[in-house]
């Protein structure tokens, strides 16, 4: 009886041991992917890593989910992802990679995208060809003002420099993939100085970047640096001359429901965001005068470039800003609205120089 009470206490200490350990174990989520550089239309088969865990949530970025554990994905359109991986359902047990998408046509690539007079610059295909056919190049660009230093118009790939600067030029690419021909082509910004750039962020948690130039917006690009950089875009509070705005306390505008603002306190106005469109305000909130009748989703005052910026549903727009005291918008200042891009449902804007 005595031996059996002792291995009882020895089998129990066993146990605790046992779950003692297993409770301290540290356990590790993660995940990979293949193609590690996958094109649109192409499967992507996810590997789950993890050493632990019952159930899996999947969100690949795009607004799908998976709950197998090793699924596969397809993407429709190229760009960047983000990918989640959560176990049990914990936040503590979530992992993310970031996944870009390339476009399964081919289409020229710029580097540095940032082009300046005499500086070594790269033009070169990006072209997905997973059946080896043959494929032939045909670039067409100014020549009397590019220097070739490698490759030539028939090459997948050209370096060399521009000798000009302070205006555009176009760069047009004619691929042959087996019996197919696709086209691309480029507006280049040529310049000597970098210039300040308009970054935009959707819904999806993408960044457009597009560089300003004078009178001059450069094609809009996608923008790969840290999305904090326009943490700082569309605040809801603003001080002008000591005294604070803010679009969910204004006693002059109680009776409108301000969904964003902006100050210009050059100027001496309030750029608001109501349910019908953009207005600019004095500053005290009289004179308040409708500038568009589109719903419009964020606002940005550039006041070193006299410019107003604002999205709505069919892109981004600009205007100069407004300089009479009592707002009254002059027929010059409604002539000068440009459409910026085409970036639908920007959620908030800022520049950086």
């Amino acid at each position: 009886m005595k031996i059996y009470k002792i291995f009882f206490a020895i089998c129990c200490l066993a146990a605790v041991v046992c779950v003692t350990v297993s409770c301290g174990q540290k356990h590790t989520y993660d995940f990979s992917y293949s193609p590690s550089v996958p094109k649109t239309g192409q499967t992507v088969k996810f590997s789950n890593l993890s050493d632990a865990g019952e159930s899996w949530v999947w969100k690949f970025g795009d607004g799908s989910q998976s709950t197998l554990k090793n699924p596969s994905h397809t993407y429709t359109t190229a760009g960047t992802y983000v990918v989640e991986l959560m176990a049990d359902s914990s936040k503590s047990r979530k992992v993310s990679h970031v996944l870009e998408v390339l476009d399964s046509l081919p289409s020229i690539c710029v580097s540095p995208d940032s082009v300046k007079q005499y500086a070594p610059v790269t033009l070169k295909v990006s072209l997905y060809n997973p059946k080896n056919a043959k494929v032939t190049c045909l670039w067409e660009l100014d020549e009397s003002i590019f220097v070739f230093t490698k490759g030539d118009l028939t090459s997948d790939s050209i370096v060399g420099y521009f000798t000009d600067f302070g205006h555009t030029t176009d760069v047009e690419l004619t691929v042959t993939i087996g019996d197919k021909i696709f086209y691309d082509e480029r507006t280049l910004m040529l310049q000597d100085n970098p210039a300040p750039s308009l970054l935009m962020e959707v819904p999806s948690g993408r960044i457009w970047r597009q560089r300003i130039y004078e009178g001059v917006y450069e094609t809009p690009r996608y923008f790969r640096g840290d999305e904090h950089v326009i943490e700082a875009a569309n605040d809801s509070t603003a001080t002008l001359n000591g005294v604070e705005y803010d679009i969910h306390n204004m006693p002059v505008l109680t009776d409108l429901n301000v969904l964003a603002l902006q100050v210009d306190a050059i100027n001496r106005k309030l750029y608001l965001i109501l349910e019908d469109g953009v207005y600019v305000a004095n500053a005290n909130g009289d004179a308040l005068t409708q500038i568009t009748d589109n719903p419009a989703g964020t606002l940005l005052v550039d006041p070193e470039r006299n410019s107003l910026y604002w999205s709505e549903a069919y892109g981004v727009w600009a205007m100069p800003l407004v300089t009479h005291p009592q707002n009254i918008i002059s027929e010059q200042q409604f002539n000068m609205i440009t459409l910026v891009n085409e970036i639908e449902e920007v959620g908030r804007m800022t520049i950086i120089y």
